[in-house]
Parts: structure tokens; C-alpha cells; sequence
């Protein structure tokens, strides 16, 4: 039986460069994967160009205000666009519905704006075409085609009866013809790689980020081979090619297009999470009026004064050593921080929430596996966003509270309003966000690695046992 494997695998794959529609079909798809990888790389280069030319631009504003009132400066504001990793040229994941410049102000925790899918062509707002919009939609399409008539085909013609007649084991063509569906898997993927690696290179990819792209083609190489094994379990269970390829169709469909669609609806139902408005409602409703509105913002800062006159040994606000109002400004600064981070906490691990949800639906297709472990990889997913909105949240509250000090200890006797050289104050205050490590993404995503394995290994044992099922029948 081992002997036979390679021969019917090789038979296989004759058979399916010889079809020329499906050589056609094949060539497209791989020069569209090519052409989507190498635009995306090209974009991603001009958008970074235009990234860092408006962060120069904006330091520079920022270094050129003058002499200006600390407060001020700090609700005028800083501006930051978020960097984008080279493996989001693979896959671009959420990134056209997440934001991409953030302001950071005082008494504020901003969401990010400026979202790709709110502006530019249908097409843009479509998302366009990438390397993993292959993979994930178009990849499986031509798996089923190359495979649909293996078993049902040759039953069609007669053939398989002969062959099952001459002795060769329902197991040795199934894994032949496996082996020779998943040369074509593997084609697919190599191209696939060669082309994303040399995108990487383009859009300056390193180790890291190459070590990422080997295990998001690990994961596309388990989806597919899920795609190919449940192709061949179709047609050797159904007698008719056409019944086996409308089946595949409707799994297919199902799977990359139904499922993918209803599933943020329902996990948004389960466990729903606040609107912009309301979230923005309910921070403001706690700092003003304290925690289930036990504490209004008048007597805190009715204690604040006390405690402050208490701990300088004075009685009055004239007195004091420092500036009661820069005082006041860092107090209110530190509780309105601790409130939007919370609720964003709260607003985060709903999402997270959903995304378990979502999860579940891998029961019904692959797909739900396979793309949150792609999008984590390439760090376009919602967690590598809230991961940015944290770091620049700490920087903001480091600038503000490093502004408020310089009143709080602003010369005494001086008449008017307090001016200072506010780009002096923050020289030391410099943004620069932290990628993820690797390990992060295996860690969390873990658990959608296993489904695909899962799914894979299911999708093979379903094949075989498709196989002893035609070898009972004698086809």
C-alpha cells in the first residue's frame, strides 16, 4: 500500500496541471496574491512616509508654541499616529475600522479617529484585496475545484471500479490522492510565502515579523488542509460529481461568507457593549458626581483644600507655598484617569467577551480560527489597538501631570496669568509605543491554532473514513 501512494499522488497531480481551466483558475489566483502583496507593501510604504512626516510635524508645532499658559497646552493637546507593523501588508485585519491618529489631552482619554472605512473609494472602504483575503476566501474556492471529481468522477467513467478491482486499497487512493490535492495546497502556500516575505523585505520586515509569518502560513496550511480532506470526503461519499460540488459550494459559502457575517451580530447580542455617546456619558457622570454618586466633584475638592492647607500648617489658600489650582488640576487628573481607564477596561474585556463568542462559531467553520490568528500575528487585530490606546494613555497622563507640577510650583507674587516655556517643560517627553512580542499573540491565540488542528485532523479521519465506506460499496 505505501508503494501505491506516491504513484496515485503523482497520477493526481498530472491530472490537475493537465486541466487547463483549473491551471487558469490557479495562475489568477496566484498572480492576484502576488499583485495584492506587493500593492500593499508599495501603500504601506507611502502611508508610513506620510506617518512620519505628520509626527515630525506635529513635534514640531508642539516645540513652537512659546510661552503659554501649562493648562492650555495641555488641552491644546498632542496629536499621534499610530504605526503600522509590515505584517499587516499580509493582513490588514481590522485596521480600516480602527482609528489611526489619536489626540492626548488633559481630563481626556480620546478614541482614535480618522478610520480608513469612513472615507476614500467604495473599494477602499471594501477593504481592498490582500494576501489573506486569498488565503482565507478565494484559496479554499480553488481547492474544492481541483478536487470535487477525484472519487465521484472516475466513478462516473467507470474507472474507480476498476481500480479497486485491481487490488489497490480504498486507503492507498485516498491518501494518493490527498497527497496530490495537497502538493496544490502547498504550491499555493510557498508562492504565497515567498511573495509575503519578499513584501516584508519591502516594507522593512525583520526577524521577528518574519518568525510571525512562518506561523500564520502554519495556520493557513491546517485551514486548507481542512478545505482539501473535506473535498475529498465529499466525493467519495457522493455518487454524483455535481451533488459533491454543490455540497463543497454550500460548505464553502457557508463557512467563509454566512458564518463570518452573523457571527459579530450574535456575539454583539450576547454580550453588548456601550456606544461611543454612552460610554462618553457615563465617564463624565462619575467625575462629576463620584461613583454611584456618592461623592460629588464639590466636596472632593472641598477635602482636597482642607487636606492641602492641613498639610502646609496654614489657613488660608493665599498662604500656601504652591499653587492651590495646579494642585486641584493633578488631583482632578489622576481621578479622571483612573475612571476612563476603567471603563475602558470594562469596554475592552467586552470585546474580548465577544470575541469568545465569535470563537464558538469554529465549530462551524474554520475560518473563525483562522483569521483572529492571522490578524494577531500581523498585530492588526482589536488587542494590538487597545495595546497603542494604553501606551499613548500613559505617556498623556505622564505630559499633563508634568505640566500641572510646573503650576503647582510656578514662581510666587507673579501677576496674571502664568506663562511658560511649555516645549522647555516637556524636552524629556518622547512617545515611542512597543510592539508586542511574538510570544504574546501564541499565547493568546493559542486555542485557535488548536481548532485548526483539530479541524484538520477531523477533516482527514472524515476522508478515510469516506474511503472504507467506497471500498464496502465497491463503488
Amino acid at each position: 500500500m505505501a508503494a501505491l501512494v506516491p504513484v496515485i499522488a503523482g497520477q493526481q497531480w498530472r491530472l490537475l496541471v493537465r486541466d487547463r481551466r483549473l491551471a487558469v483558475l490557479g495562475l489568477s489566483l496566484l498572480l492576484a496574491l502576488l499583485a495584492a502583496a506587493f500593492a500593499g507593501a508599495a501603500l504601506h510604504g507611502a502611508r508610513e512616509r506620510e506617518r512620519r512626516a505628520a509626527q515630525a510635524e506635529e513635534a514640531r508645532v508642539w516645540a513652537s508654541q512659546g510661552p503659554a499658559n501649562p493648562h492650555g497646552a495641555a488641552h491644546f493637546g498632542r496629536y499621534f499616529f499610530k504605526p503600522v507593523s509590515p505584517l499587516a501588508v499580509i493582513d490588514p485585519g481590522l485596521l480600516s475600522q480602527l482609528g489611526n491618529s489619536l489626540k492626548v489631552e488633559a481630563h481626556a482619554n480620546n478614541p482614535a479617529r480618522n478610520r480608513t472605512i469612513d472615507g476614500g473609494t467604495a473599494l477602499d472602504r471594501f477593504g481592498g484585496l490582500s494576501p489573506a483575503t486569498m488565503l482565507q476566501l478565494f484559496a479554499p474556492l480553488l481547492v474544492i475545484l481541483s478536487g470535487f471529481s477525484a472519487f465521484s468522477g472516475e466513478r462516473a467513467r467507470g474507472l474507480l471500479r476498476q481500480e479497486l478491482a485491481a487490488g489497490v486499497p480504498p486507503a492507498a487512493l485516498m491518501a494518493g490522492r490527498l497527497g496530490g490535492l495537497g502538493a496544490t495546497v502547498g504550491l499555493l502556500l510557498a508562492i504565497a510565502t515567498l511573495a509575503s516575505a519578499l513584501a516584508l523585505a519591502w516594507s522593512g520586515g525583520g526577524p521577528p515579523e518574519y518568525a510571525a509569518l512562518f506561523w500564520m502560513m502554519l495556520g493557513y496550511g491546517l485551514f486548507l488542509l481542512a478545505f482539501a480532506a473535506l473535498t475529498l470526503a465529499a466525493s467519495a461519499a457522493f455518487a454524483s460529481a455535481r451533488t459533491a460540488l454543490v455540497v463543497l459550494l454550500a460548505f464553502w459559502a457557508m463557512a467563509t461568507l454566512f458564518v463570518p457575517r452573523i457571527a459579530p451580530t450574535i456575539a454583539d447580542m450576547m454580550a453588548p457593549t456601550l456606544s461611543g455617546p454612552a460610554f462618553e456619558a457615563a465617564v463624565s457622570k462619575e467625575v462629576r458626581e463620584g461613583l454611584s454618586g456618592h461623592d460629588p466633584q464639590d466636596a472632593r475638592l472641598e477635602r482636597l483644600r482642607q487636606t492641602t492647607l492641613q498639610r502646609y500648617g496654614v489657613s488660608k489658600l493665599e498662604d500656601l507655598p504652591v499653587d492651590f489650582n495646579g494642585i486641584a488640576l493633578f488631583a482632578g487628573e489622576q481621578l479622571s484617569t483612573a475612571i476612563y481607564r476603567r471603563h475602558f477596561a470594562e469596554l475592552y474585556d467586552g470585546y474580548d467577551r465577544q470575541a469568545a463568542i465569535q470563537r464558538g462559531f469554529a465549530l462551524l467553520s474554520p475560518l473563525q480560527a483562522a483569521r483572529p490568528w492571522s490578524a494577531s500575528l500581523a498585530q492588526s487585530d482589536q488587542h494590538a489597538h487597545r495595546r497603542f490606546l494604553e501606551q499613548a494613555d500613559g505617556f498623556r497622563y505622564g505630559l499633563v501631570q508634568t505640566l500641572n507640577r510646573a503650576i503647582i510650583h510656578r514662581p510666587k507674587g507673579e501677576e496674571g496669568p502664568y506663562l511658560a516655556d511649555v516645549a522647555a517643560i516637556t524636552r524629556g517627553a518622547r512617545f515611542t509605543p512597543i510592539r508586542p512580542p511574538l510570544g504574546e499573540a501564541l499565547a493568546r491565540h493559542w486555542v485557535d491554532l488548536a481548532i485548526l488542528v483539530l479541524w484538520a485532523g477531523a477533516s482527514v479521519l472524515l476522508a478515510f473514513g469516506a474511503a472504507r465506506r467506497l471500498g464496502r460499496s465497491g463503488a
